[in-house]
C-alpha cells in the first residue's frame, strides 16, 4: 500500500475556458485520423470507468478523454465525462455503468471521430429494460457532452424487456458505403443499426440476431477479413451443447447482406473430436498482421478446465490467431501462441491469464500490425498477480514470438512499483497518441492501489512505440487523482475499449 506522490497529481484542468484553449485544432481542415476527437490530426485516448461513483450514485460511471499531441497525452489535456454532464443523455443513477464499453468512428460524417459509449445498467424510462447505447459528438473542442442516447427496440413498453444492452459496442463500415455502423450486444442479442442521418439518433434497427437462451454472447469485433469492401462482425461466448464436459464456445461471423446478417461459423480452439472442451475466448482484436489486405482476428482464451481464484482463473492462458482470407476467417491458416512459444518472454504458469486482454495496432510503424497481449495474473519478483504485458510482433509470415518484448511494473523506466494484486494488464489499447506514425501502448491496471486504505483504485501507463517495438522512454501513468478526480475503489481507466 502506497500513497501516491507524484508532480503529475497536480496537473488538473480546473476551468472550461483553459481546456477549451488547450483543444484548439492546429488547422481549420479535418482529418481522417482515428480516434481524433477534436479534429488536430493526433489521435486521442479514451479510458473508462465503469464503477465510478457520481454524485453520490456508486457505479454510474465515467468516461474520460486524453487528447494526442506532439508530446503524447497529459491529465492537463483531458475531460471527464458523466451522465450528469451538460449535454450527455441520462440519469445518472447507481449501477448504471457509463462507460462499461466504448468504441470510435465518425458518424456522421463530419470528419470529426464520435465516441459511442455503452451503459448496460442504465434503467430505460416506461420499460423494464435495461442499458443504453450514447453517442457523444466529437468536434473542434473535442468531446463536449453533445449527444444522444439510444435504447433497445425491445425497451417500448413496460411489458417489454431487455437486459445489458449496450454491454459491447464496435463502430465499423458494415455496408461498404465508406459511413460506419454501430453495432451492439445485450445478454441475448447482436444489433445493428444503418447510418445516421446526421447527428441524430437513428429510428430503427436495421438487422438483429437472437440467441435465446443457447448462446451468450460475450465478445463483438469487427474487421474486413474478407476483403469485401466492408467490415464484418465477429461475435464469440459460451453455448449449450447438451451438457457435454467442458461446455462448447460459439464463434461467428456476421456479413451484412441486402436481406440480413449472412451467418459463417468458426472453429474454437481447443475443441476435441466431440467438439467439446474449447477454451472460451475472453478477449478479442483485429488487425492486418501479415500486411495481405485481410484483417486477422486475434483473440485471448482461458482454457475452460481453469478453476478461478480470486479475480483470475487459475489457468495459463493462450492467443489465437485466425488469418483473414477471400475463402473466409481461419480458412487457410490459424496459429496459437503462448508464453512458451519460441521467443515469447516469460514460460507458462498456471494463474498468469495470458490473452486475457488483446489488442492490435502497428506498434514498429513498418505496416505490419502489432499485437499487445494483456498477462494480469503473473507473479512478478514473489508478487502475485502483479501483472504484465506482452508486444507480439506482426511479420510477413503472421505472428511469432520473434522480437517480443515484456514489461512489468519492475522493468526499467516503467513508472511506479509493482504489487501483489495490481492486475497490469488487465486491459490493453494501441493508438499513435503522439503522431509519429508509430502506435503507443496503454496498459490498464485496475488493481493499483493510490490512496491509503484502496486496494483497487487503478491506473493506467503509456509505453511509447519506436521502430524497434516499444520503449519505456517517455513513459508514463495517471491516475484518478492526476485528473483531481475521488474514484477509491473505482478501477479507474479499467475499460480502453470494446
Amino acid at each position: 500500500m502506497r500513497i501516491r506522490t507524484m508532480a503529475a497529481a497536480t496537473a488538473v484542468v480546473t476551468a472550461t475556458a483553459a481546456l477549451s484553449l488547450a483543444l484548439a485544432p492546429t488547422a481549420s481542415a479535418v482529418t481522417p485520423v482515428a480516434d481524433d476527437f477534436n479534429g488536430d490530426g493526433v489521435a486521442d485516448l479514451v479510458v473508462a470507468t465503469p464503477n465510478a461513483p457520481v454524485d453520490g450514485h456508486i457505479s454510474a460511471g465515467s468516461v474520460t478523454v486524453l487528447y494526442g499531441s506532439a508530446d503524447g497525452v497529459s491529465p492537463a489535456r483531458s475531460t471527464t465525462l458523466t451522465q450528469s454532464s451538460p449535454g450527455v443523455p441520462g440519469d445518472v443513477r447507481s449501477h448504471d455503468l457509463f462507460g462499461a464499453t466504448h468504441a470510435a468512428g465518425d458518424l456522421d460524417a463530419d470528419g470529426y471521430t464520435d465516441l459511442v459509449v455503452g451503459t448496460p445498467g442504465d434503467s430505460v424510462p416506461y420499460s423494464s429494460s435495461y442499458g443504453t447505447v450514447t453517442v457523444l459528438w466529437g468536434g473542434a473542442n473535442g468531446l463536449t457532452g453533445d449527444g444522444v442516447s439510444i435504447a433497445s427496440p425491445y425497451a417500448t413498453s413496460e411489458w417489454s424487456s431487455e437486459k445489458d444492452y449496450g454491454k459491447k459496442v464496435v463502430v465499423a463500415d458494415l455496408d461498404g458505403d465508406g459511413v460506419p455502423q454501430i453495432a451492439t450486444l445485450s445478454r441475448t442479442n447482436l444489433w445493428v443499426y444503418d447510418d445516421l442521418v446526421g447527428p441524430t439518433a437513428p429510428t430503427d434497427v436495421r438487422y438483429f440476431q437472437n440467441y435465446n437462451a443457447y448462446i451468450q454472447p460475450r465478445t463483438l469485433t469487427a474487421g474486413s477479413f474478407t476483403g469485401a469492401g466492408r467490415a464484418q462482425l465477429v461475435v464469440t461466448g459460451p453455448e449449450n451443447c447438451g451438457g457435454t464436459t467442458g461446455g462448447c464456445q460459439y464463434t461467428a461471423v456476421y456479413t451484412w447482406g441486402d436481406s440480413g446478417l449472412q451467418e459463417t461459423s468458426v472453429q474454437d480452439p481447443g475443441a476435441d473430436a466431440t467438439g467439446a472442451n474449447e477454451a472460451p475466448t475472453v478477449a478479442a482484436a483485429a488487425g492486418d498482421i501479415d500486411r495481405d489486405g485481410y484483417a486477422d482476428l486475434v483473440t485471448g482464451h482461458v482454457p475452460a478446465t481453469a478453476t478461478t481464484s480470486g479475480e483470475y482463473s487459475d489457468a495459463a492462458g493462450f492467443v489465437h490467431v485466425r488469418y483473414g482470407s477471400a475463402q473466409g476467417l481461419g480458412a487457410q491458416r490459424t496459429v496459437t501462441l503462448d508464453q512458451d512459444t519460441p521467443d515469447v518472454p516469460g514460460t507458462d504458469r498456471a494463474g498468469d491469464n495470458f490473452g486475457a486482454s488483446v489488442a492490435v495496432g502497428d506498434v514498429t510503424g513498418d505496416g505490419y500490425a502489432d499485437v499487445a497481449v494483456g498477462v494480469p495474473g503473473k507473479t512478478v519478483r514473489g508478487a502475485s498477480q502483479t501483472g504484465a504485458a506482452v508486444l507480439l510482433k506482426g511479420t510477413a509470415t503472421g505472428l511469432t514470438g520473434s522480437g517480443a518484448q515484456a514489461f512489468d511494473q519492475t522493468t526499467a523506466g516503467v513508472p511506479d512499483t509493482a504489487e501483489a494484486d495490481d492486475w497490469f494488464g488487465s486491459a490493453v489499447a494501441v493508438t499513435d497518441l503522439d503522431g509519429d506514425g508509430t502506435a503507443d501502448v496503454t496498459v490498464a491496471a485496475k488493481g493499483e492501489d493510490v490512496a491509503a486504505g484502496s486496494s483497487r483504485d487503478g491506473g493506467d501507463w503509456v509505453l511509447r512505440g519506436s521502430a524497434d517495438g516499444l520503449t519505456t522512454t517517455g513513459a508514463t501513468w495517471f491516475d484518478a487523482a492526476s485528473l483531481g478526480l475521488t474514484y477509491p475503489n473505482a478501477e479507474f481507466g479499467s475499460v480502453l475499449g470494446g
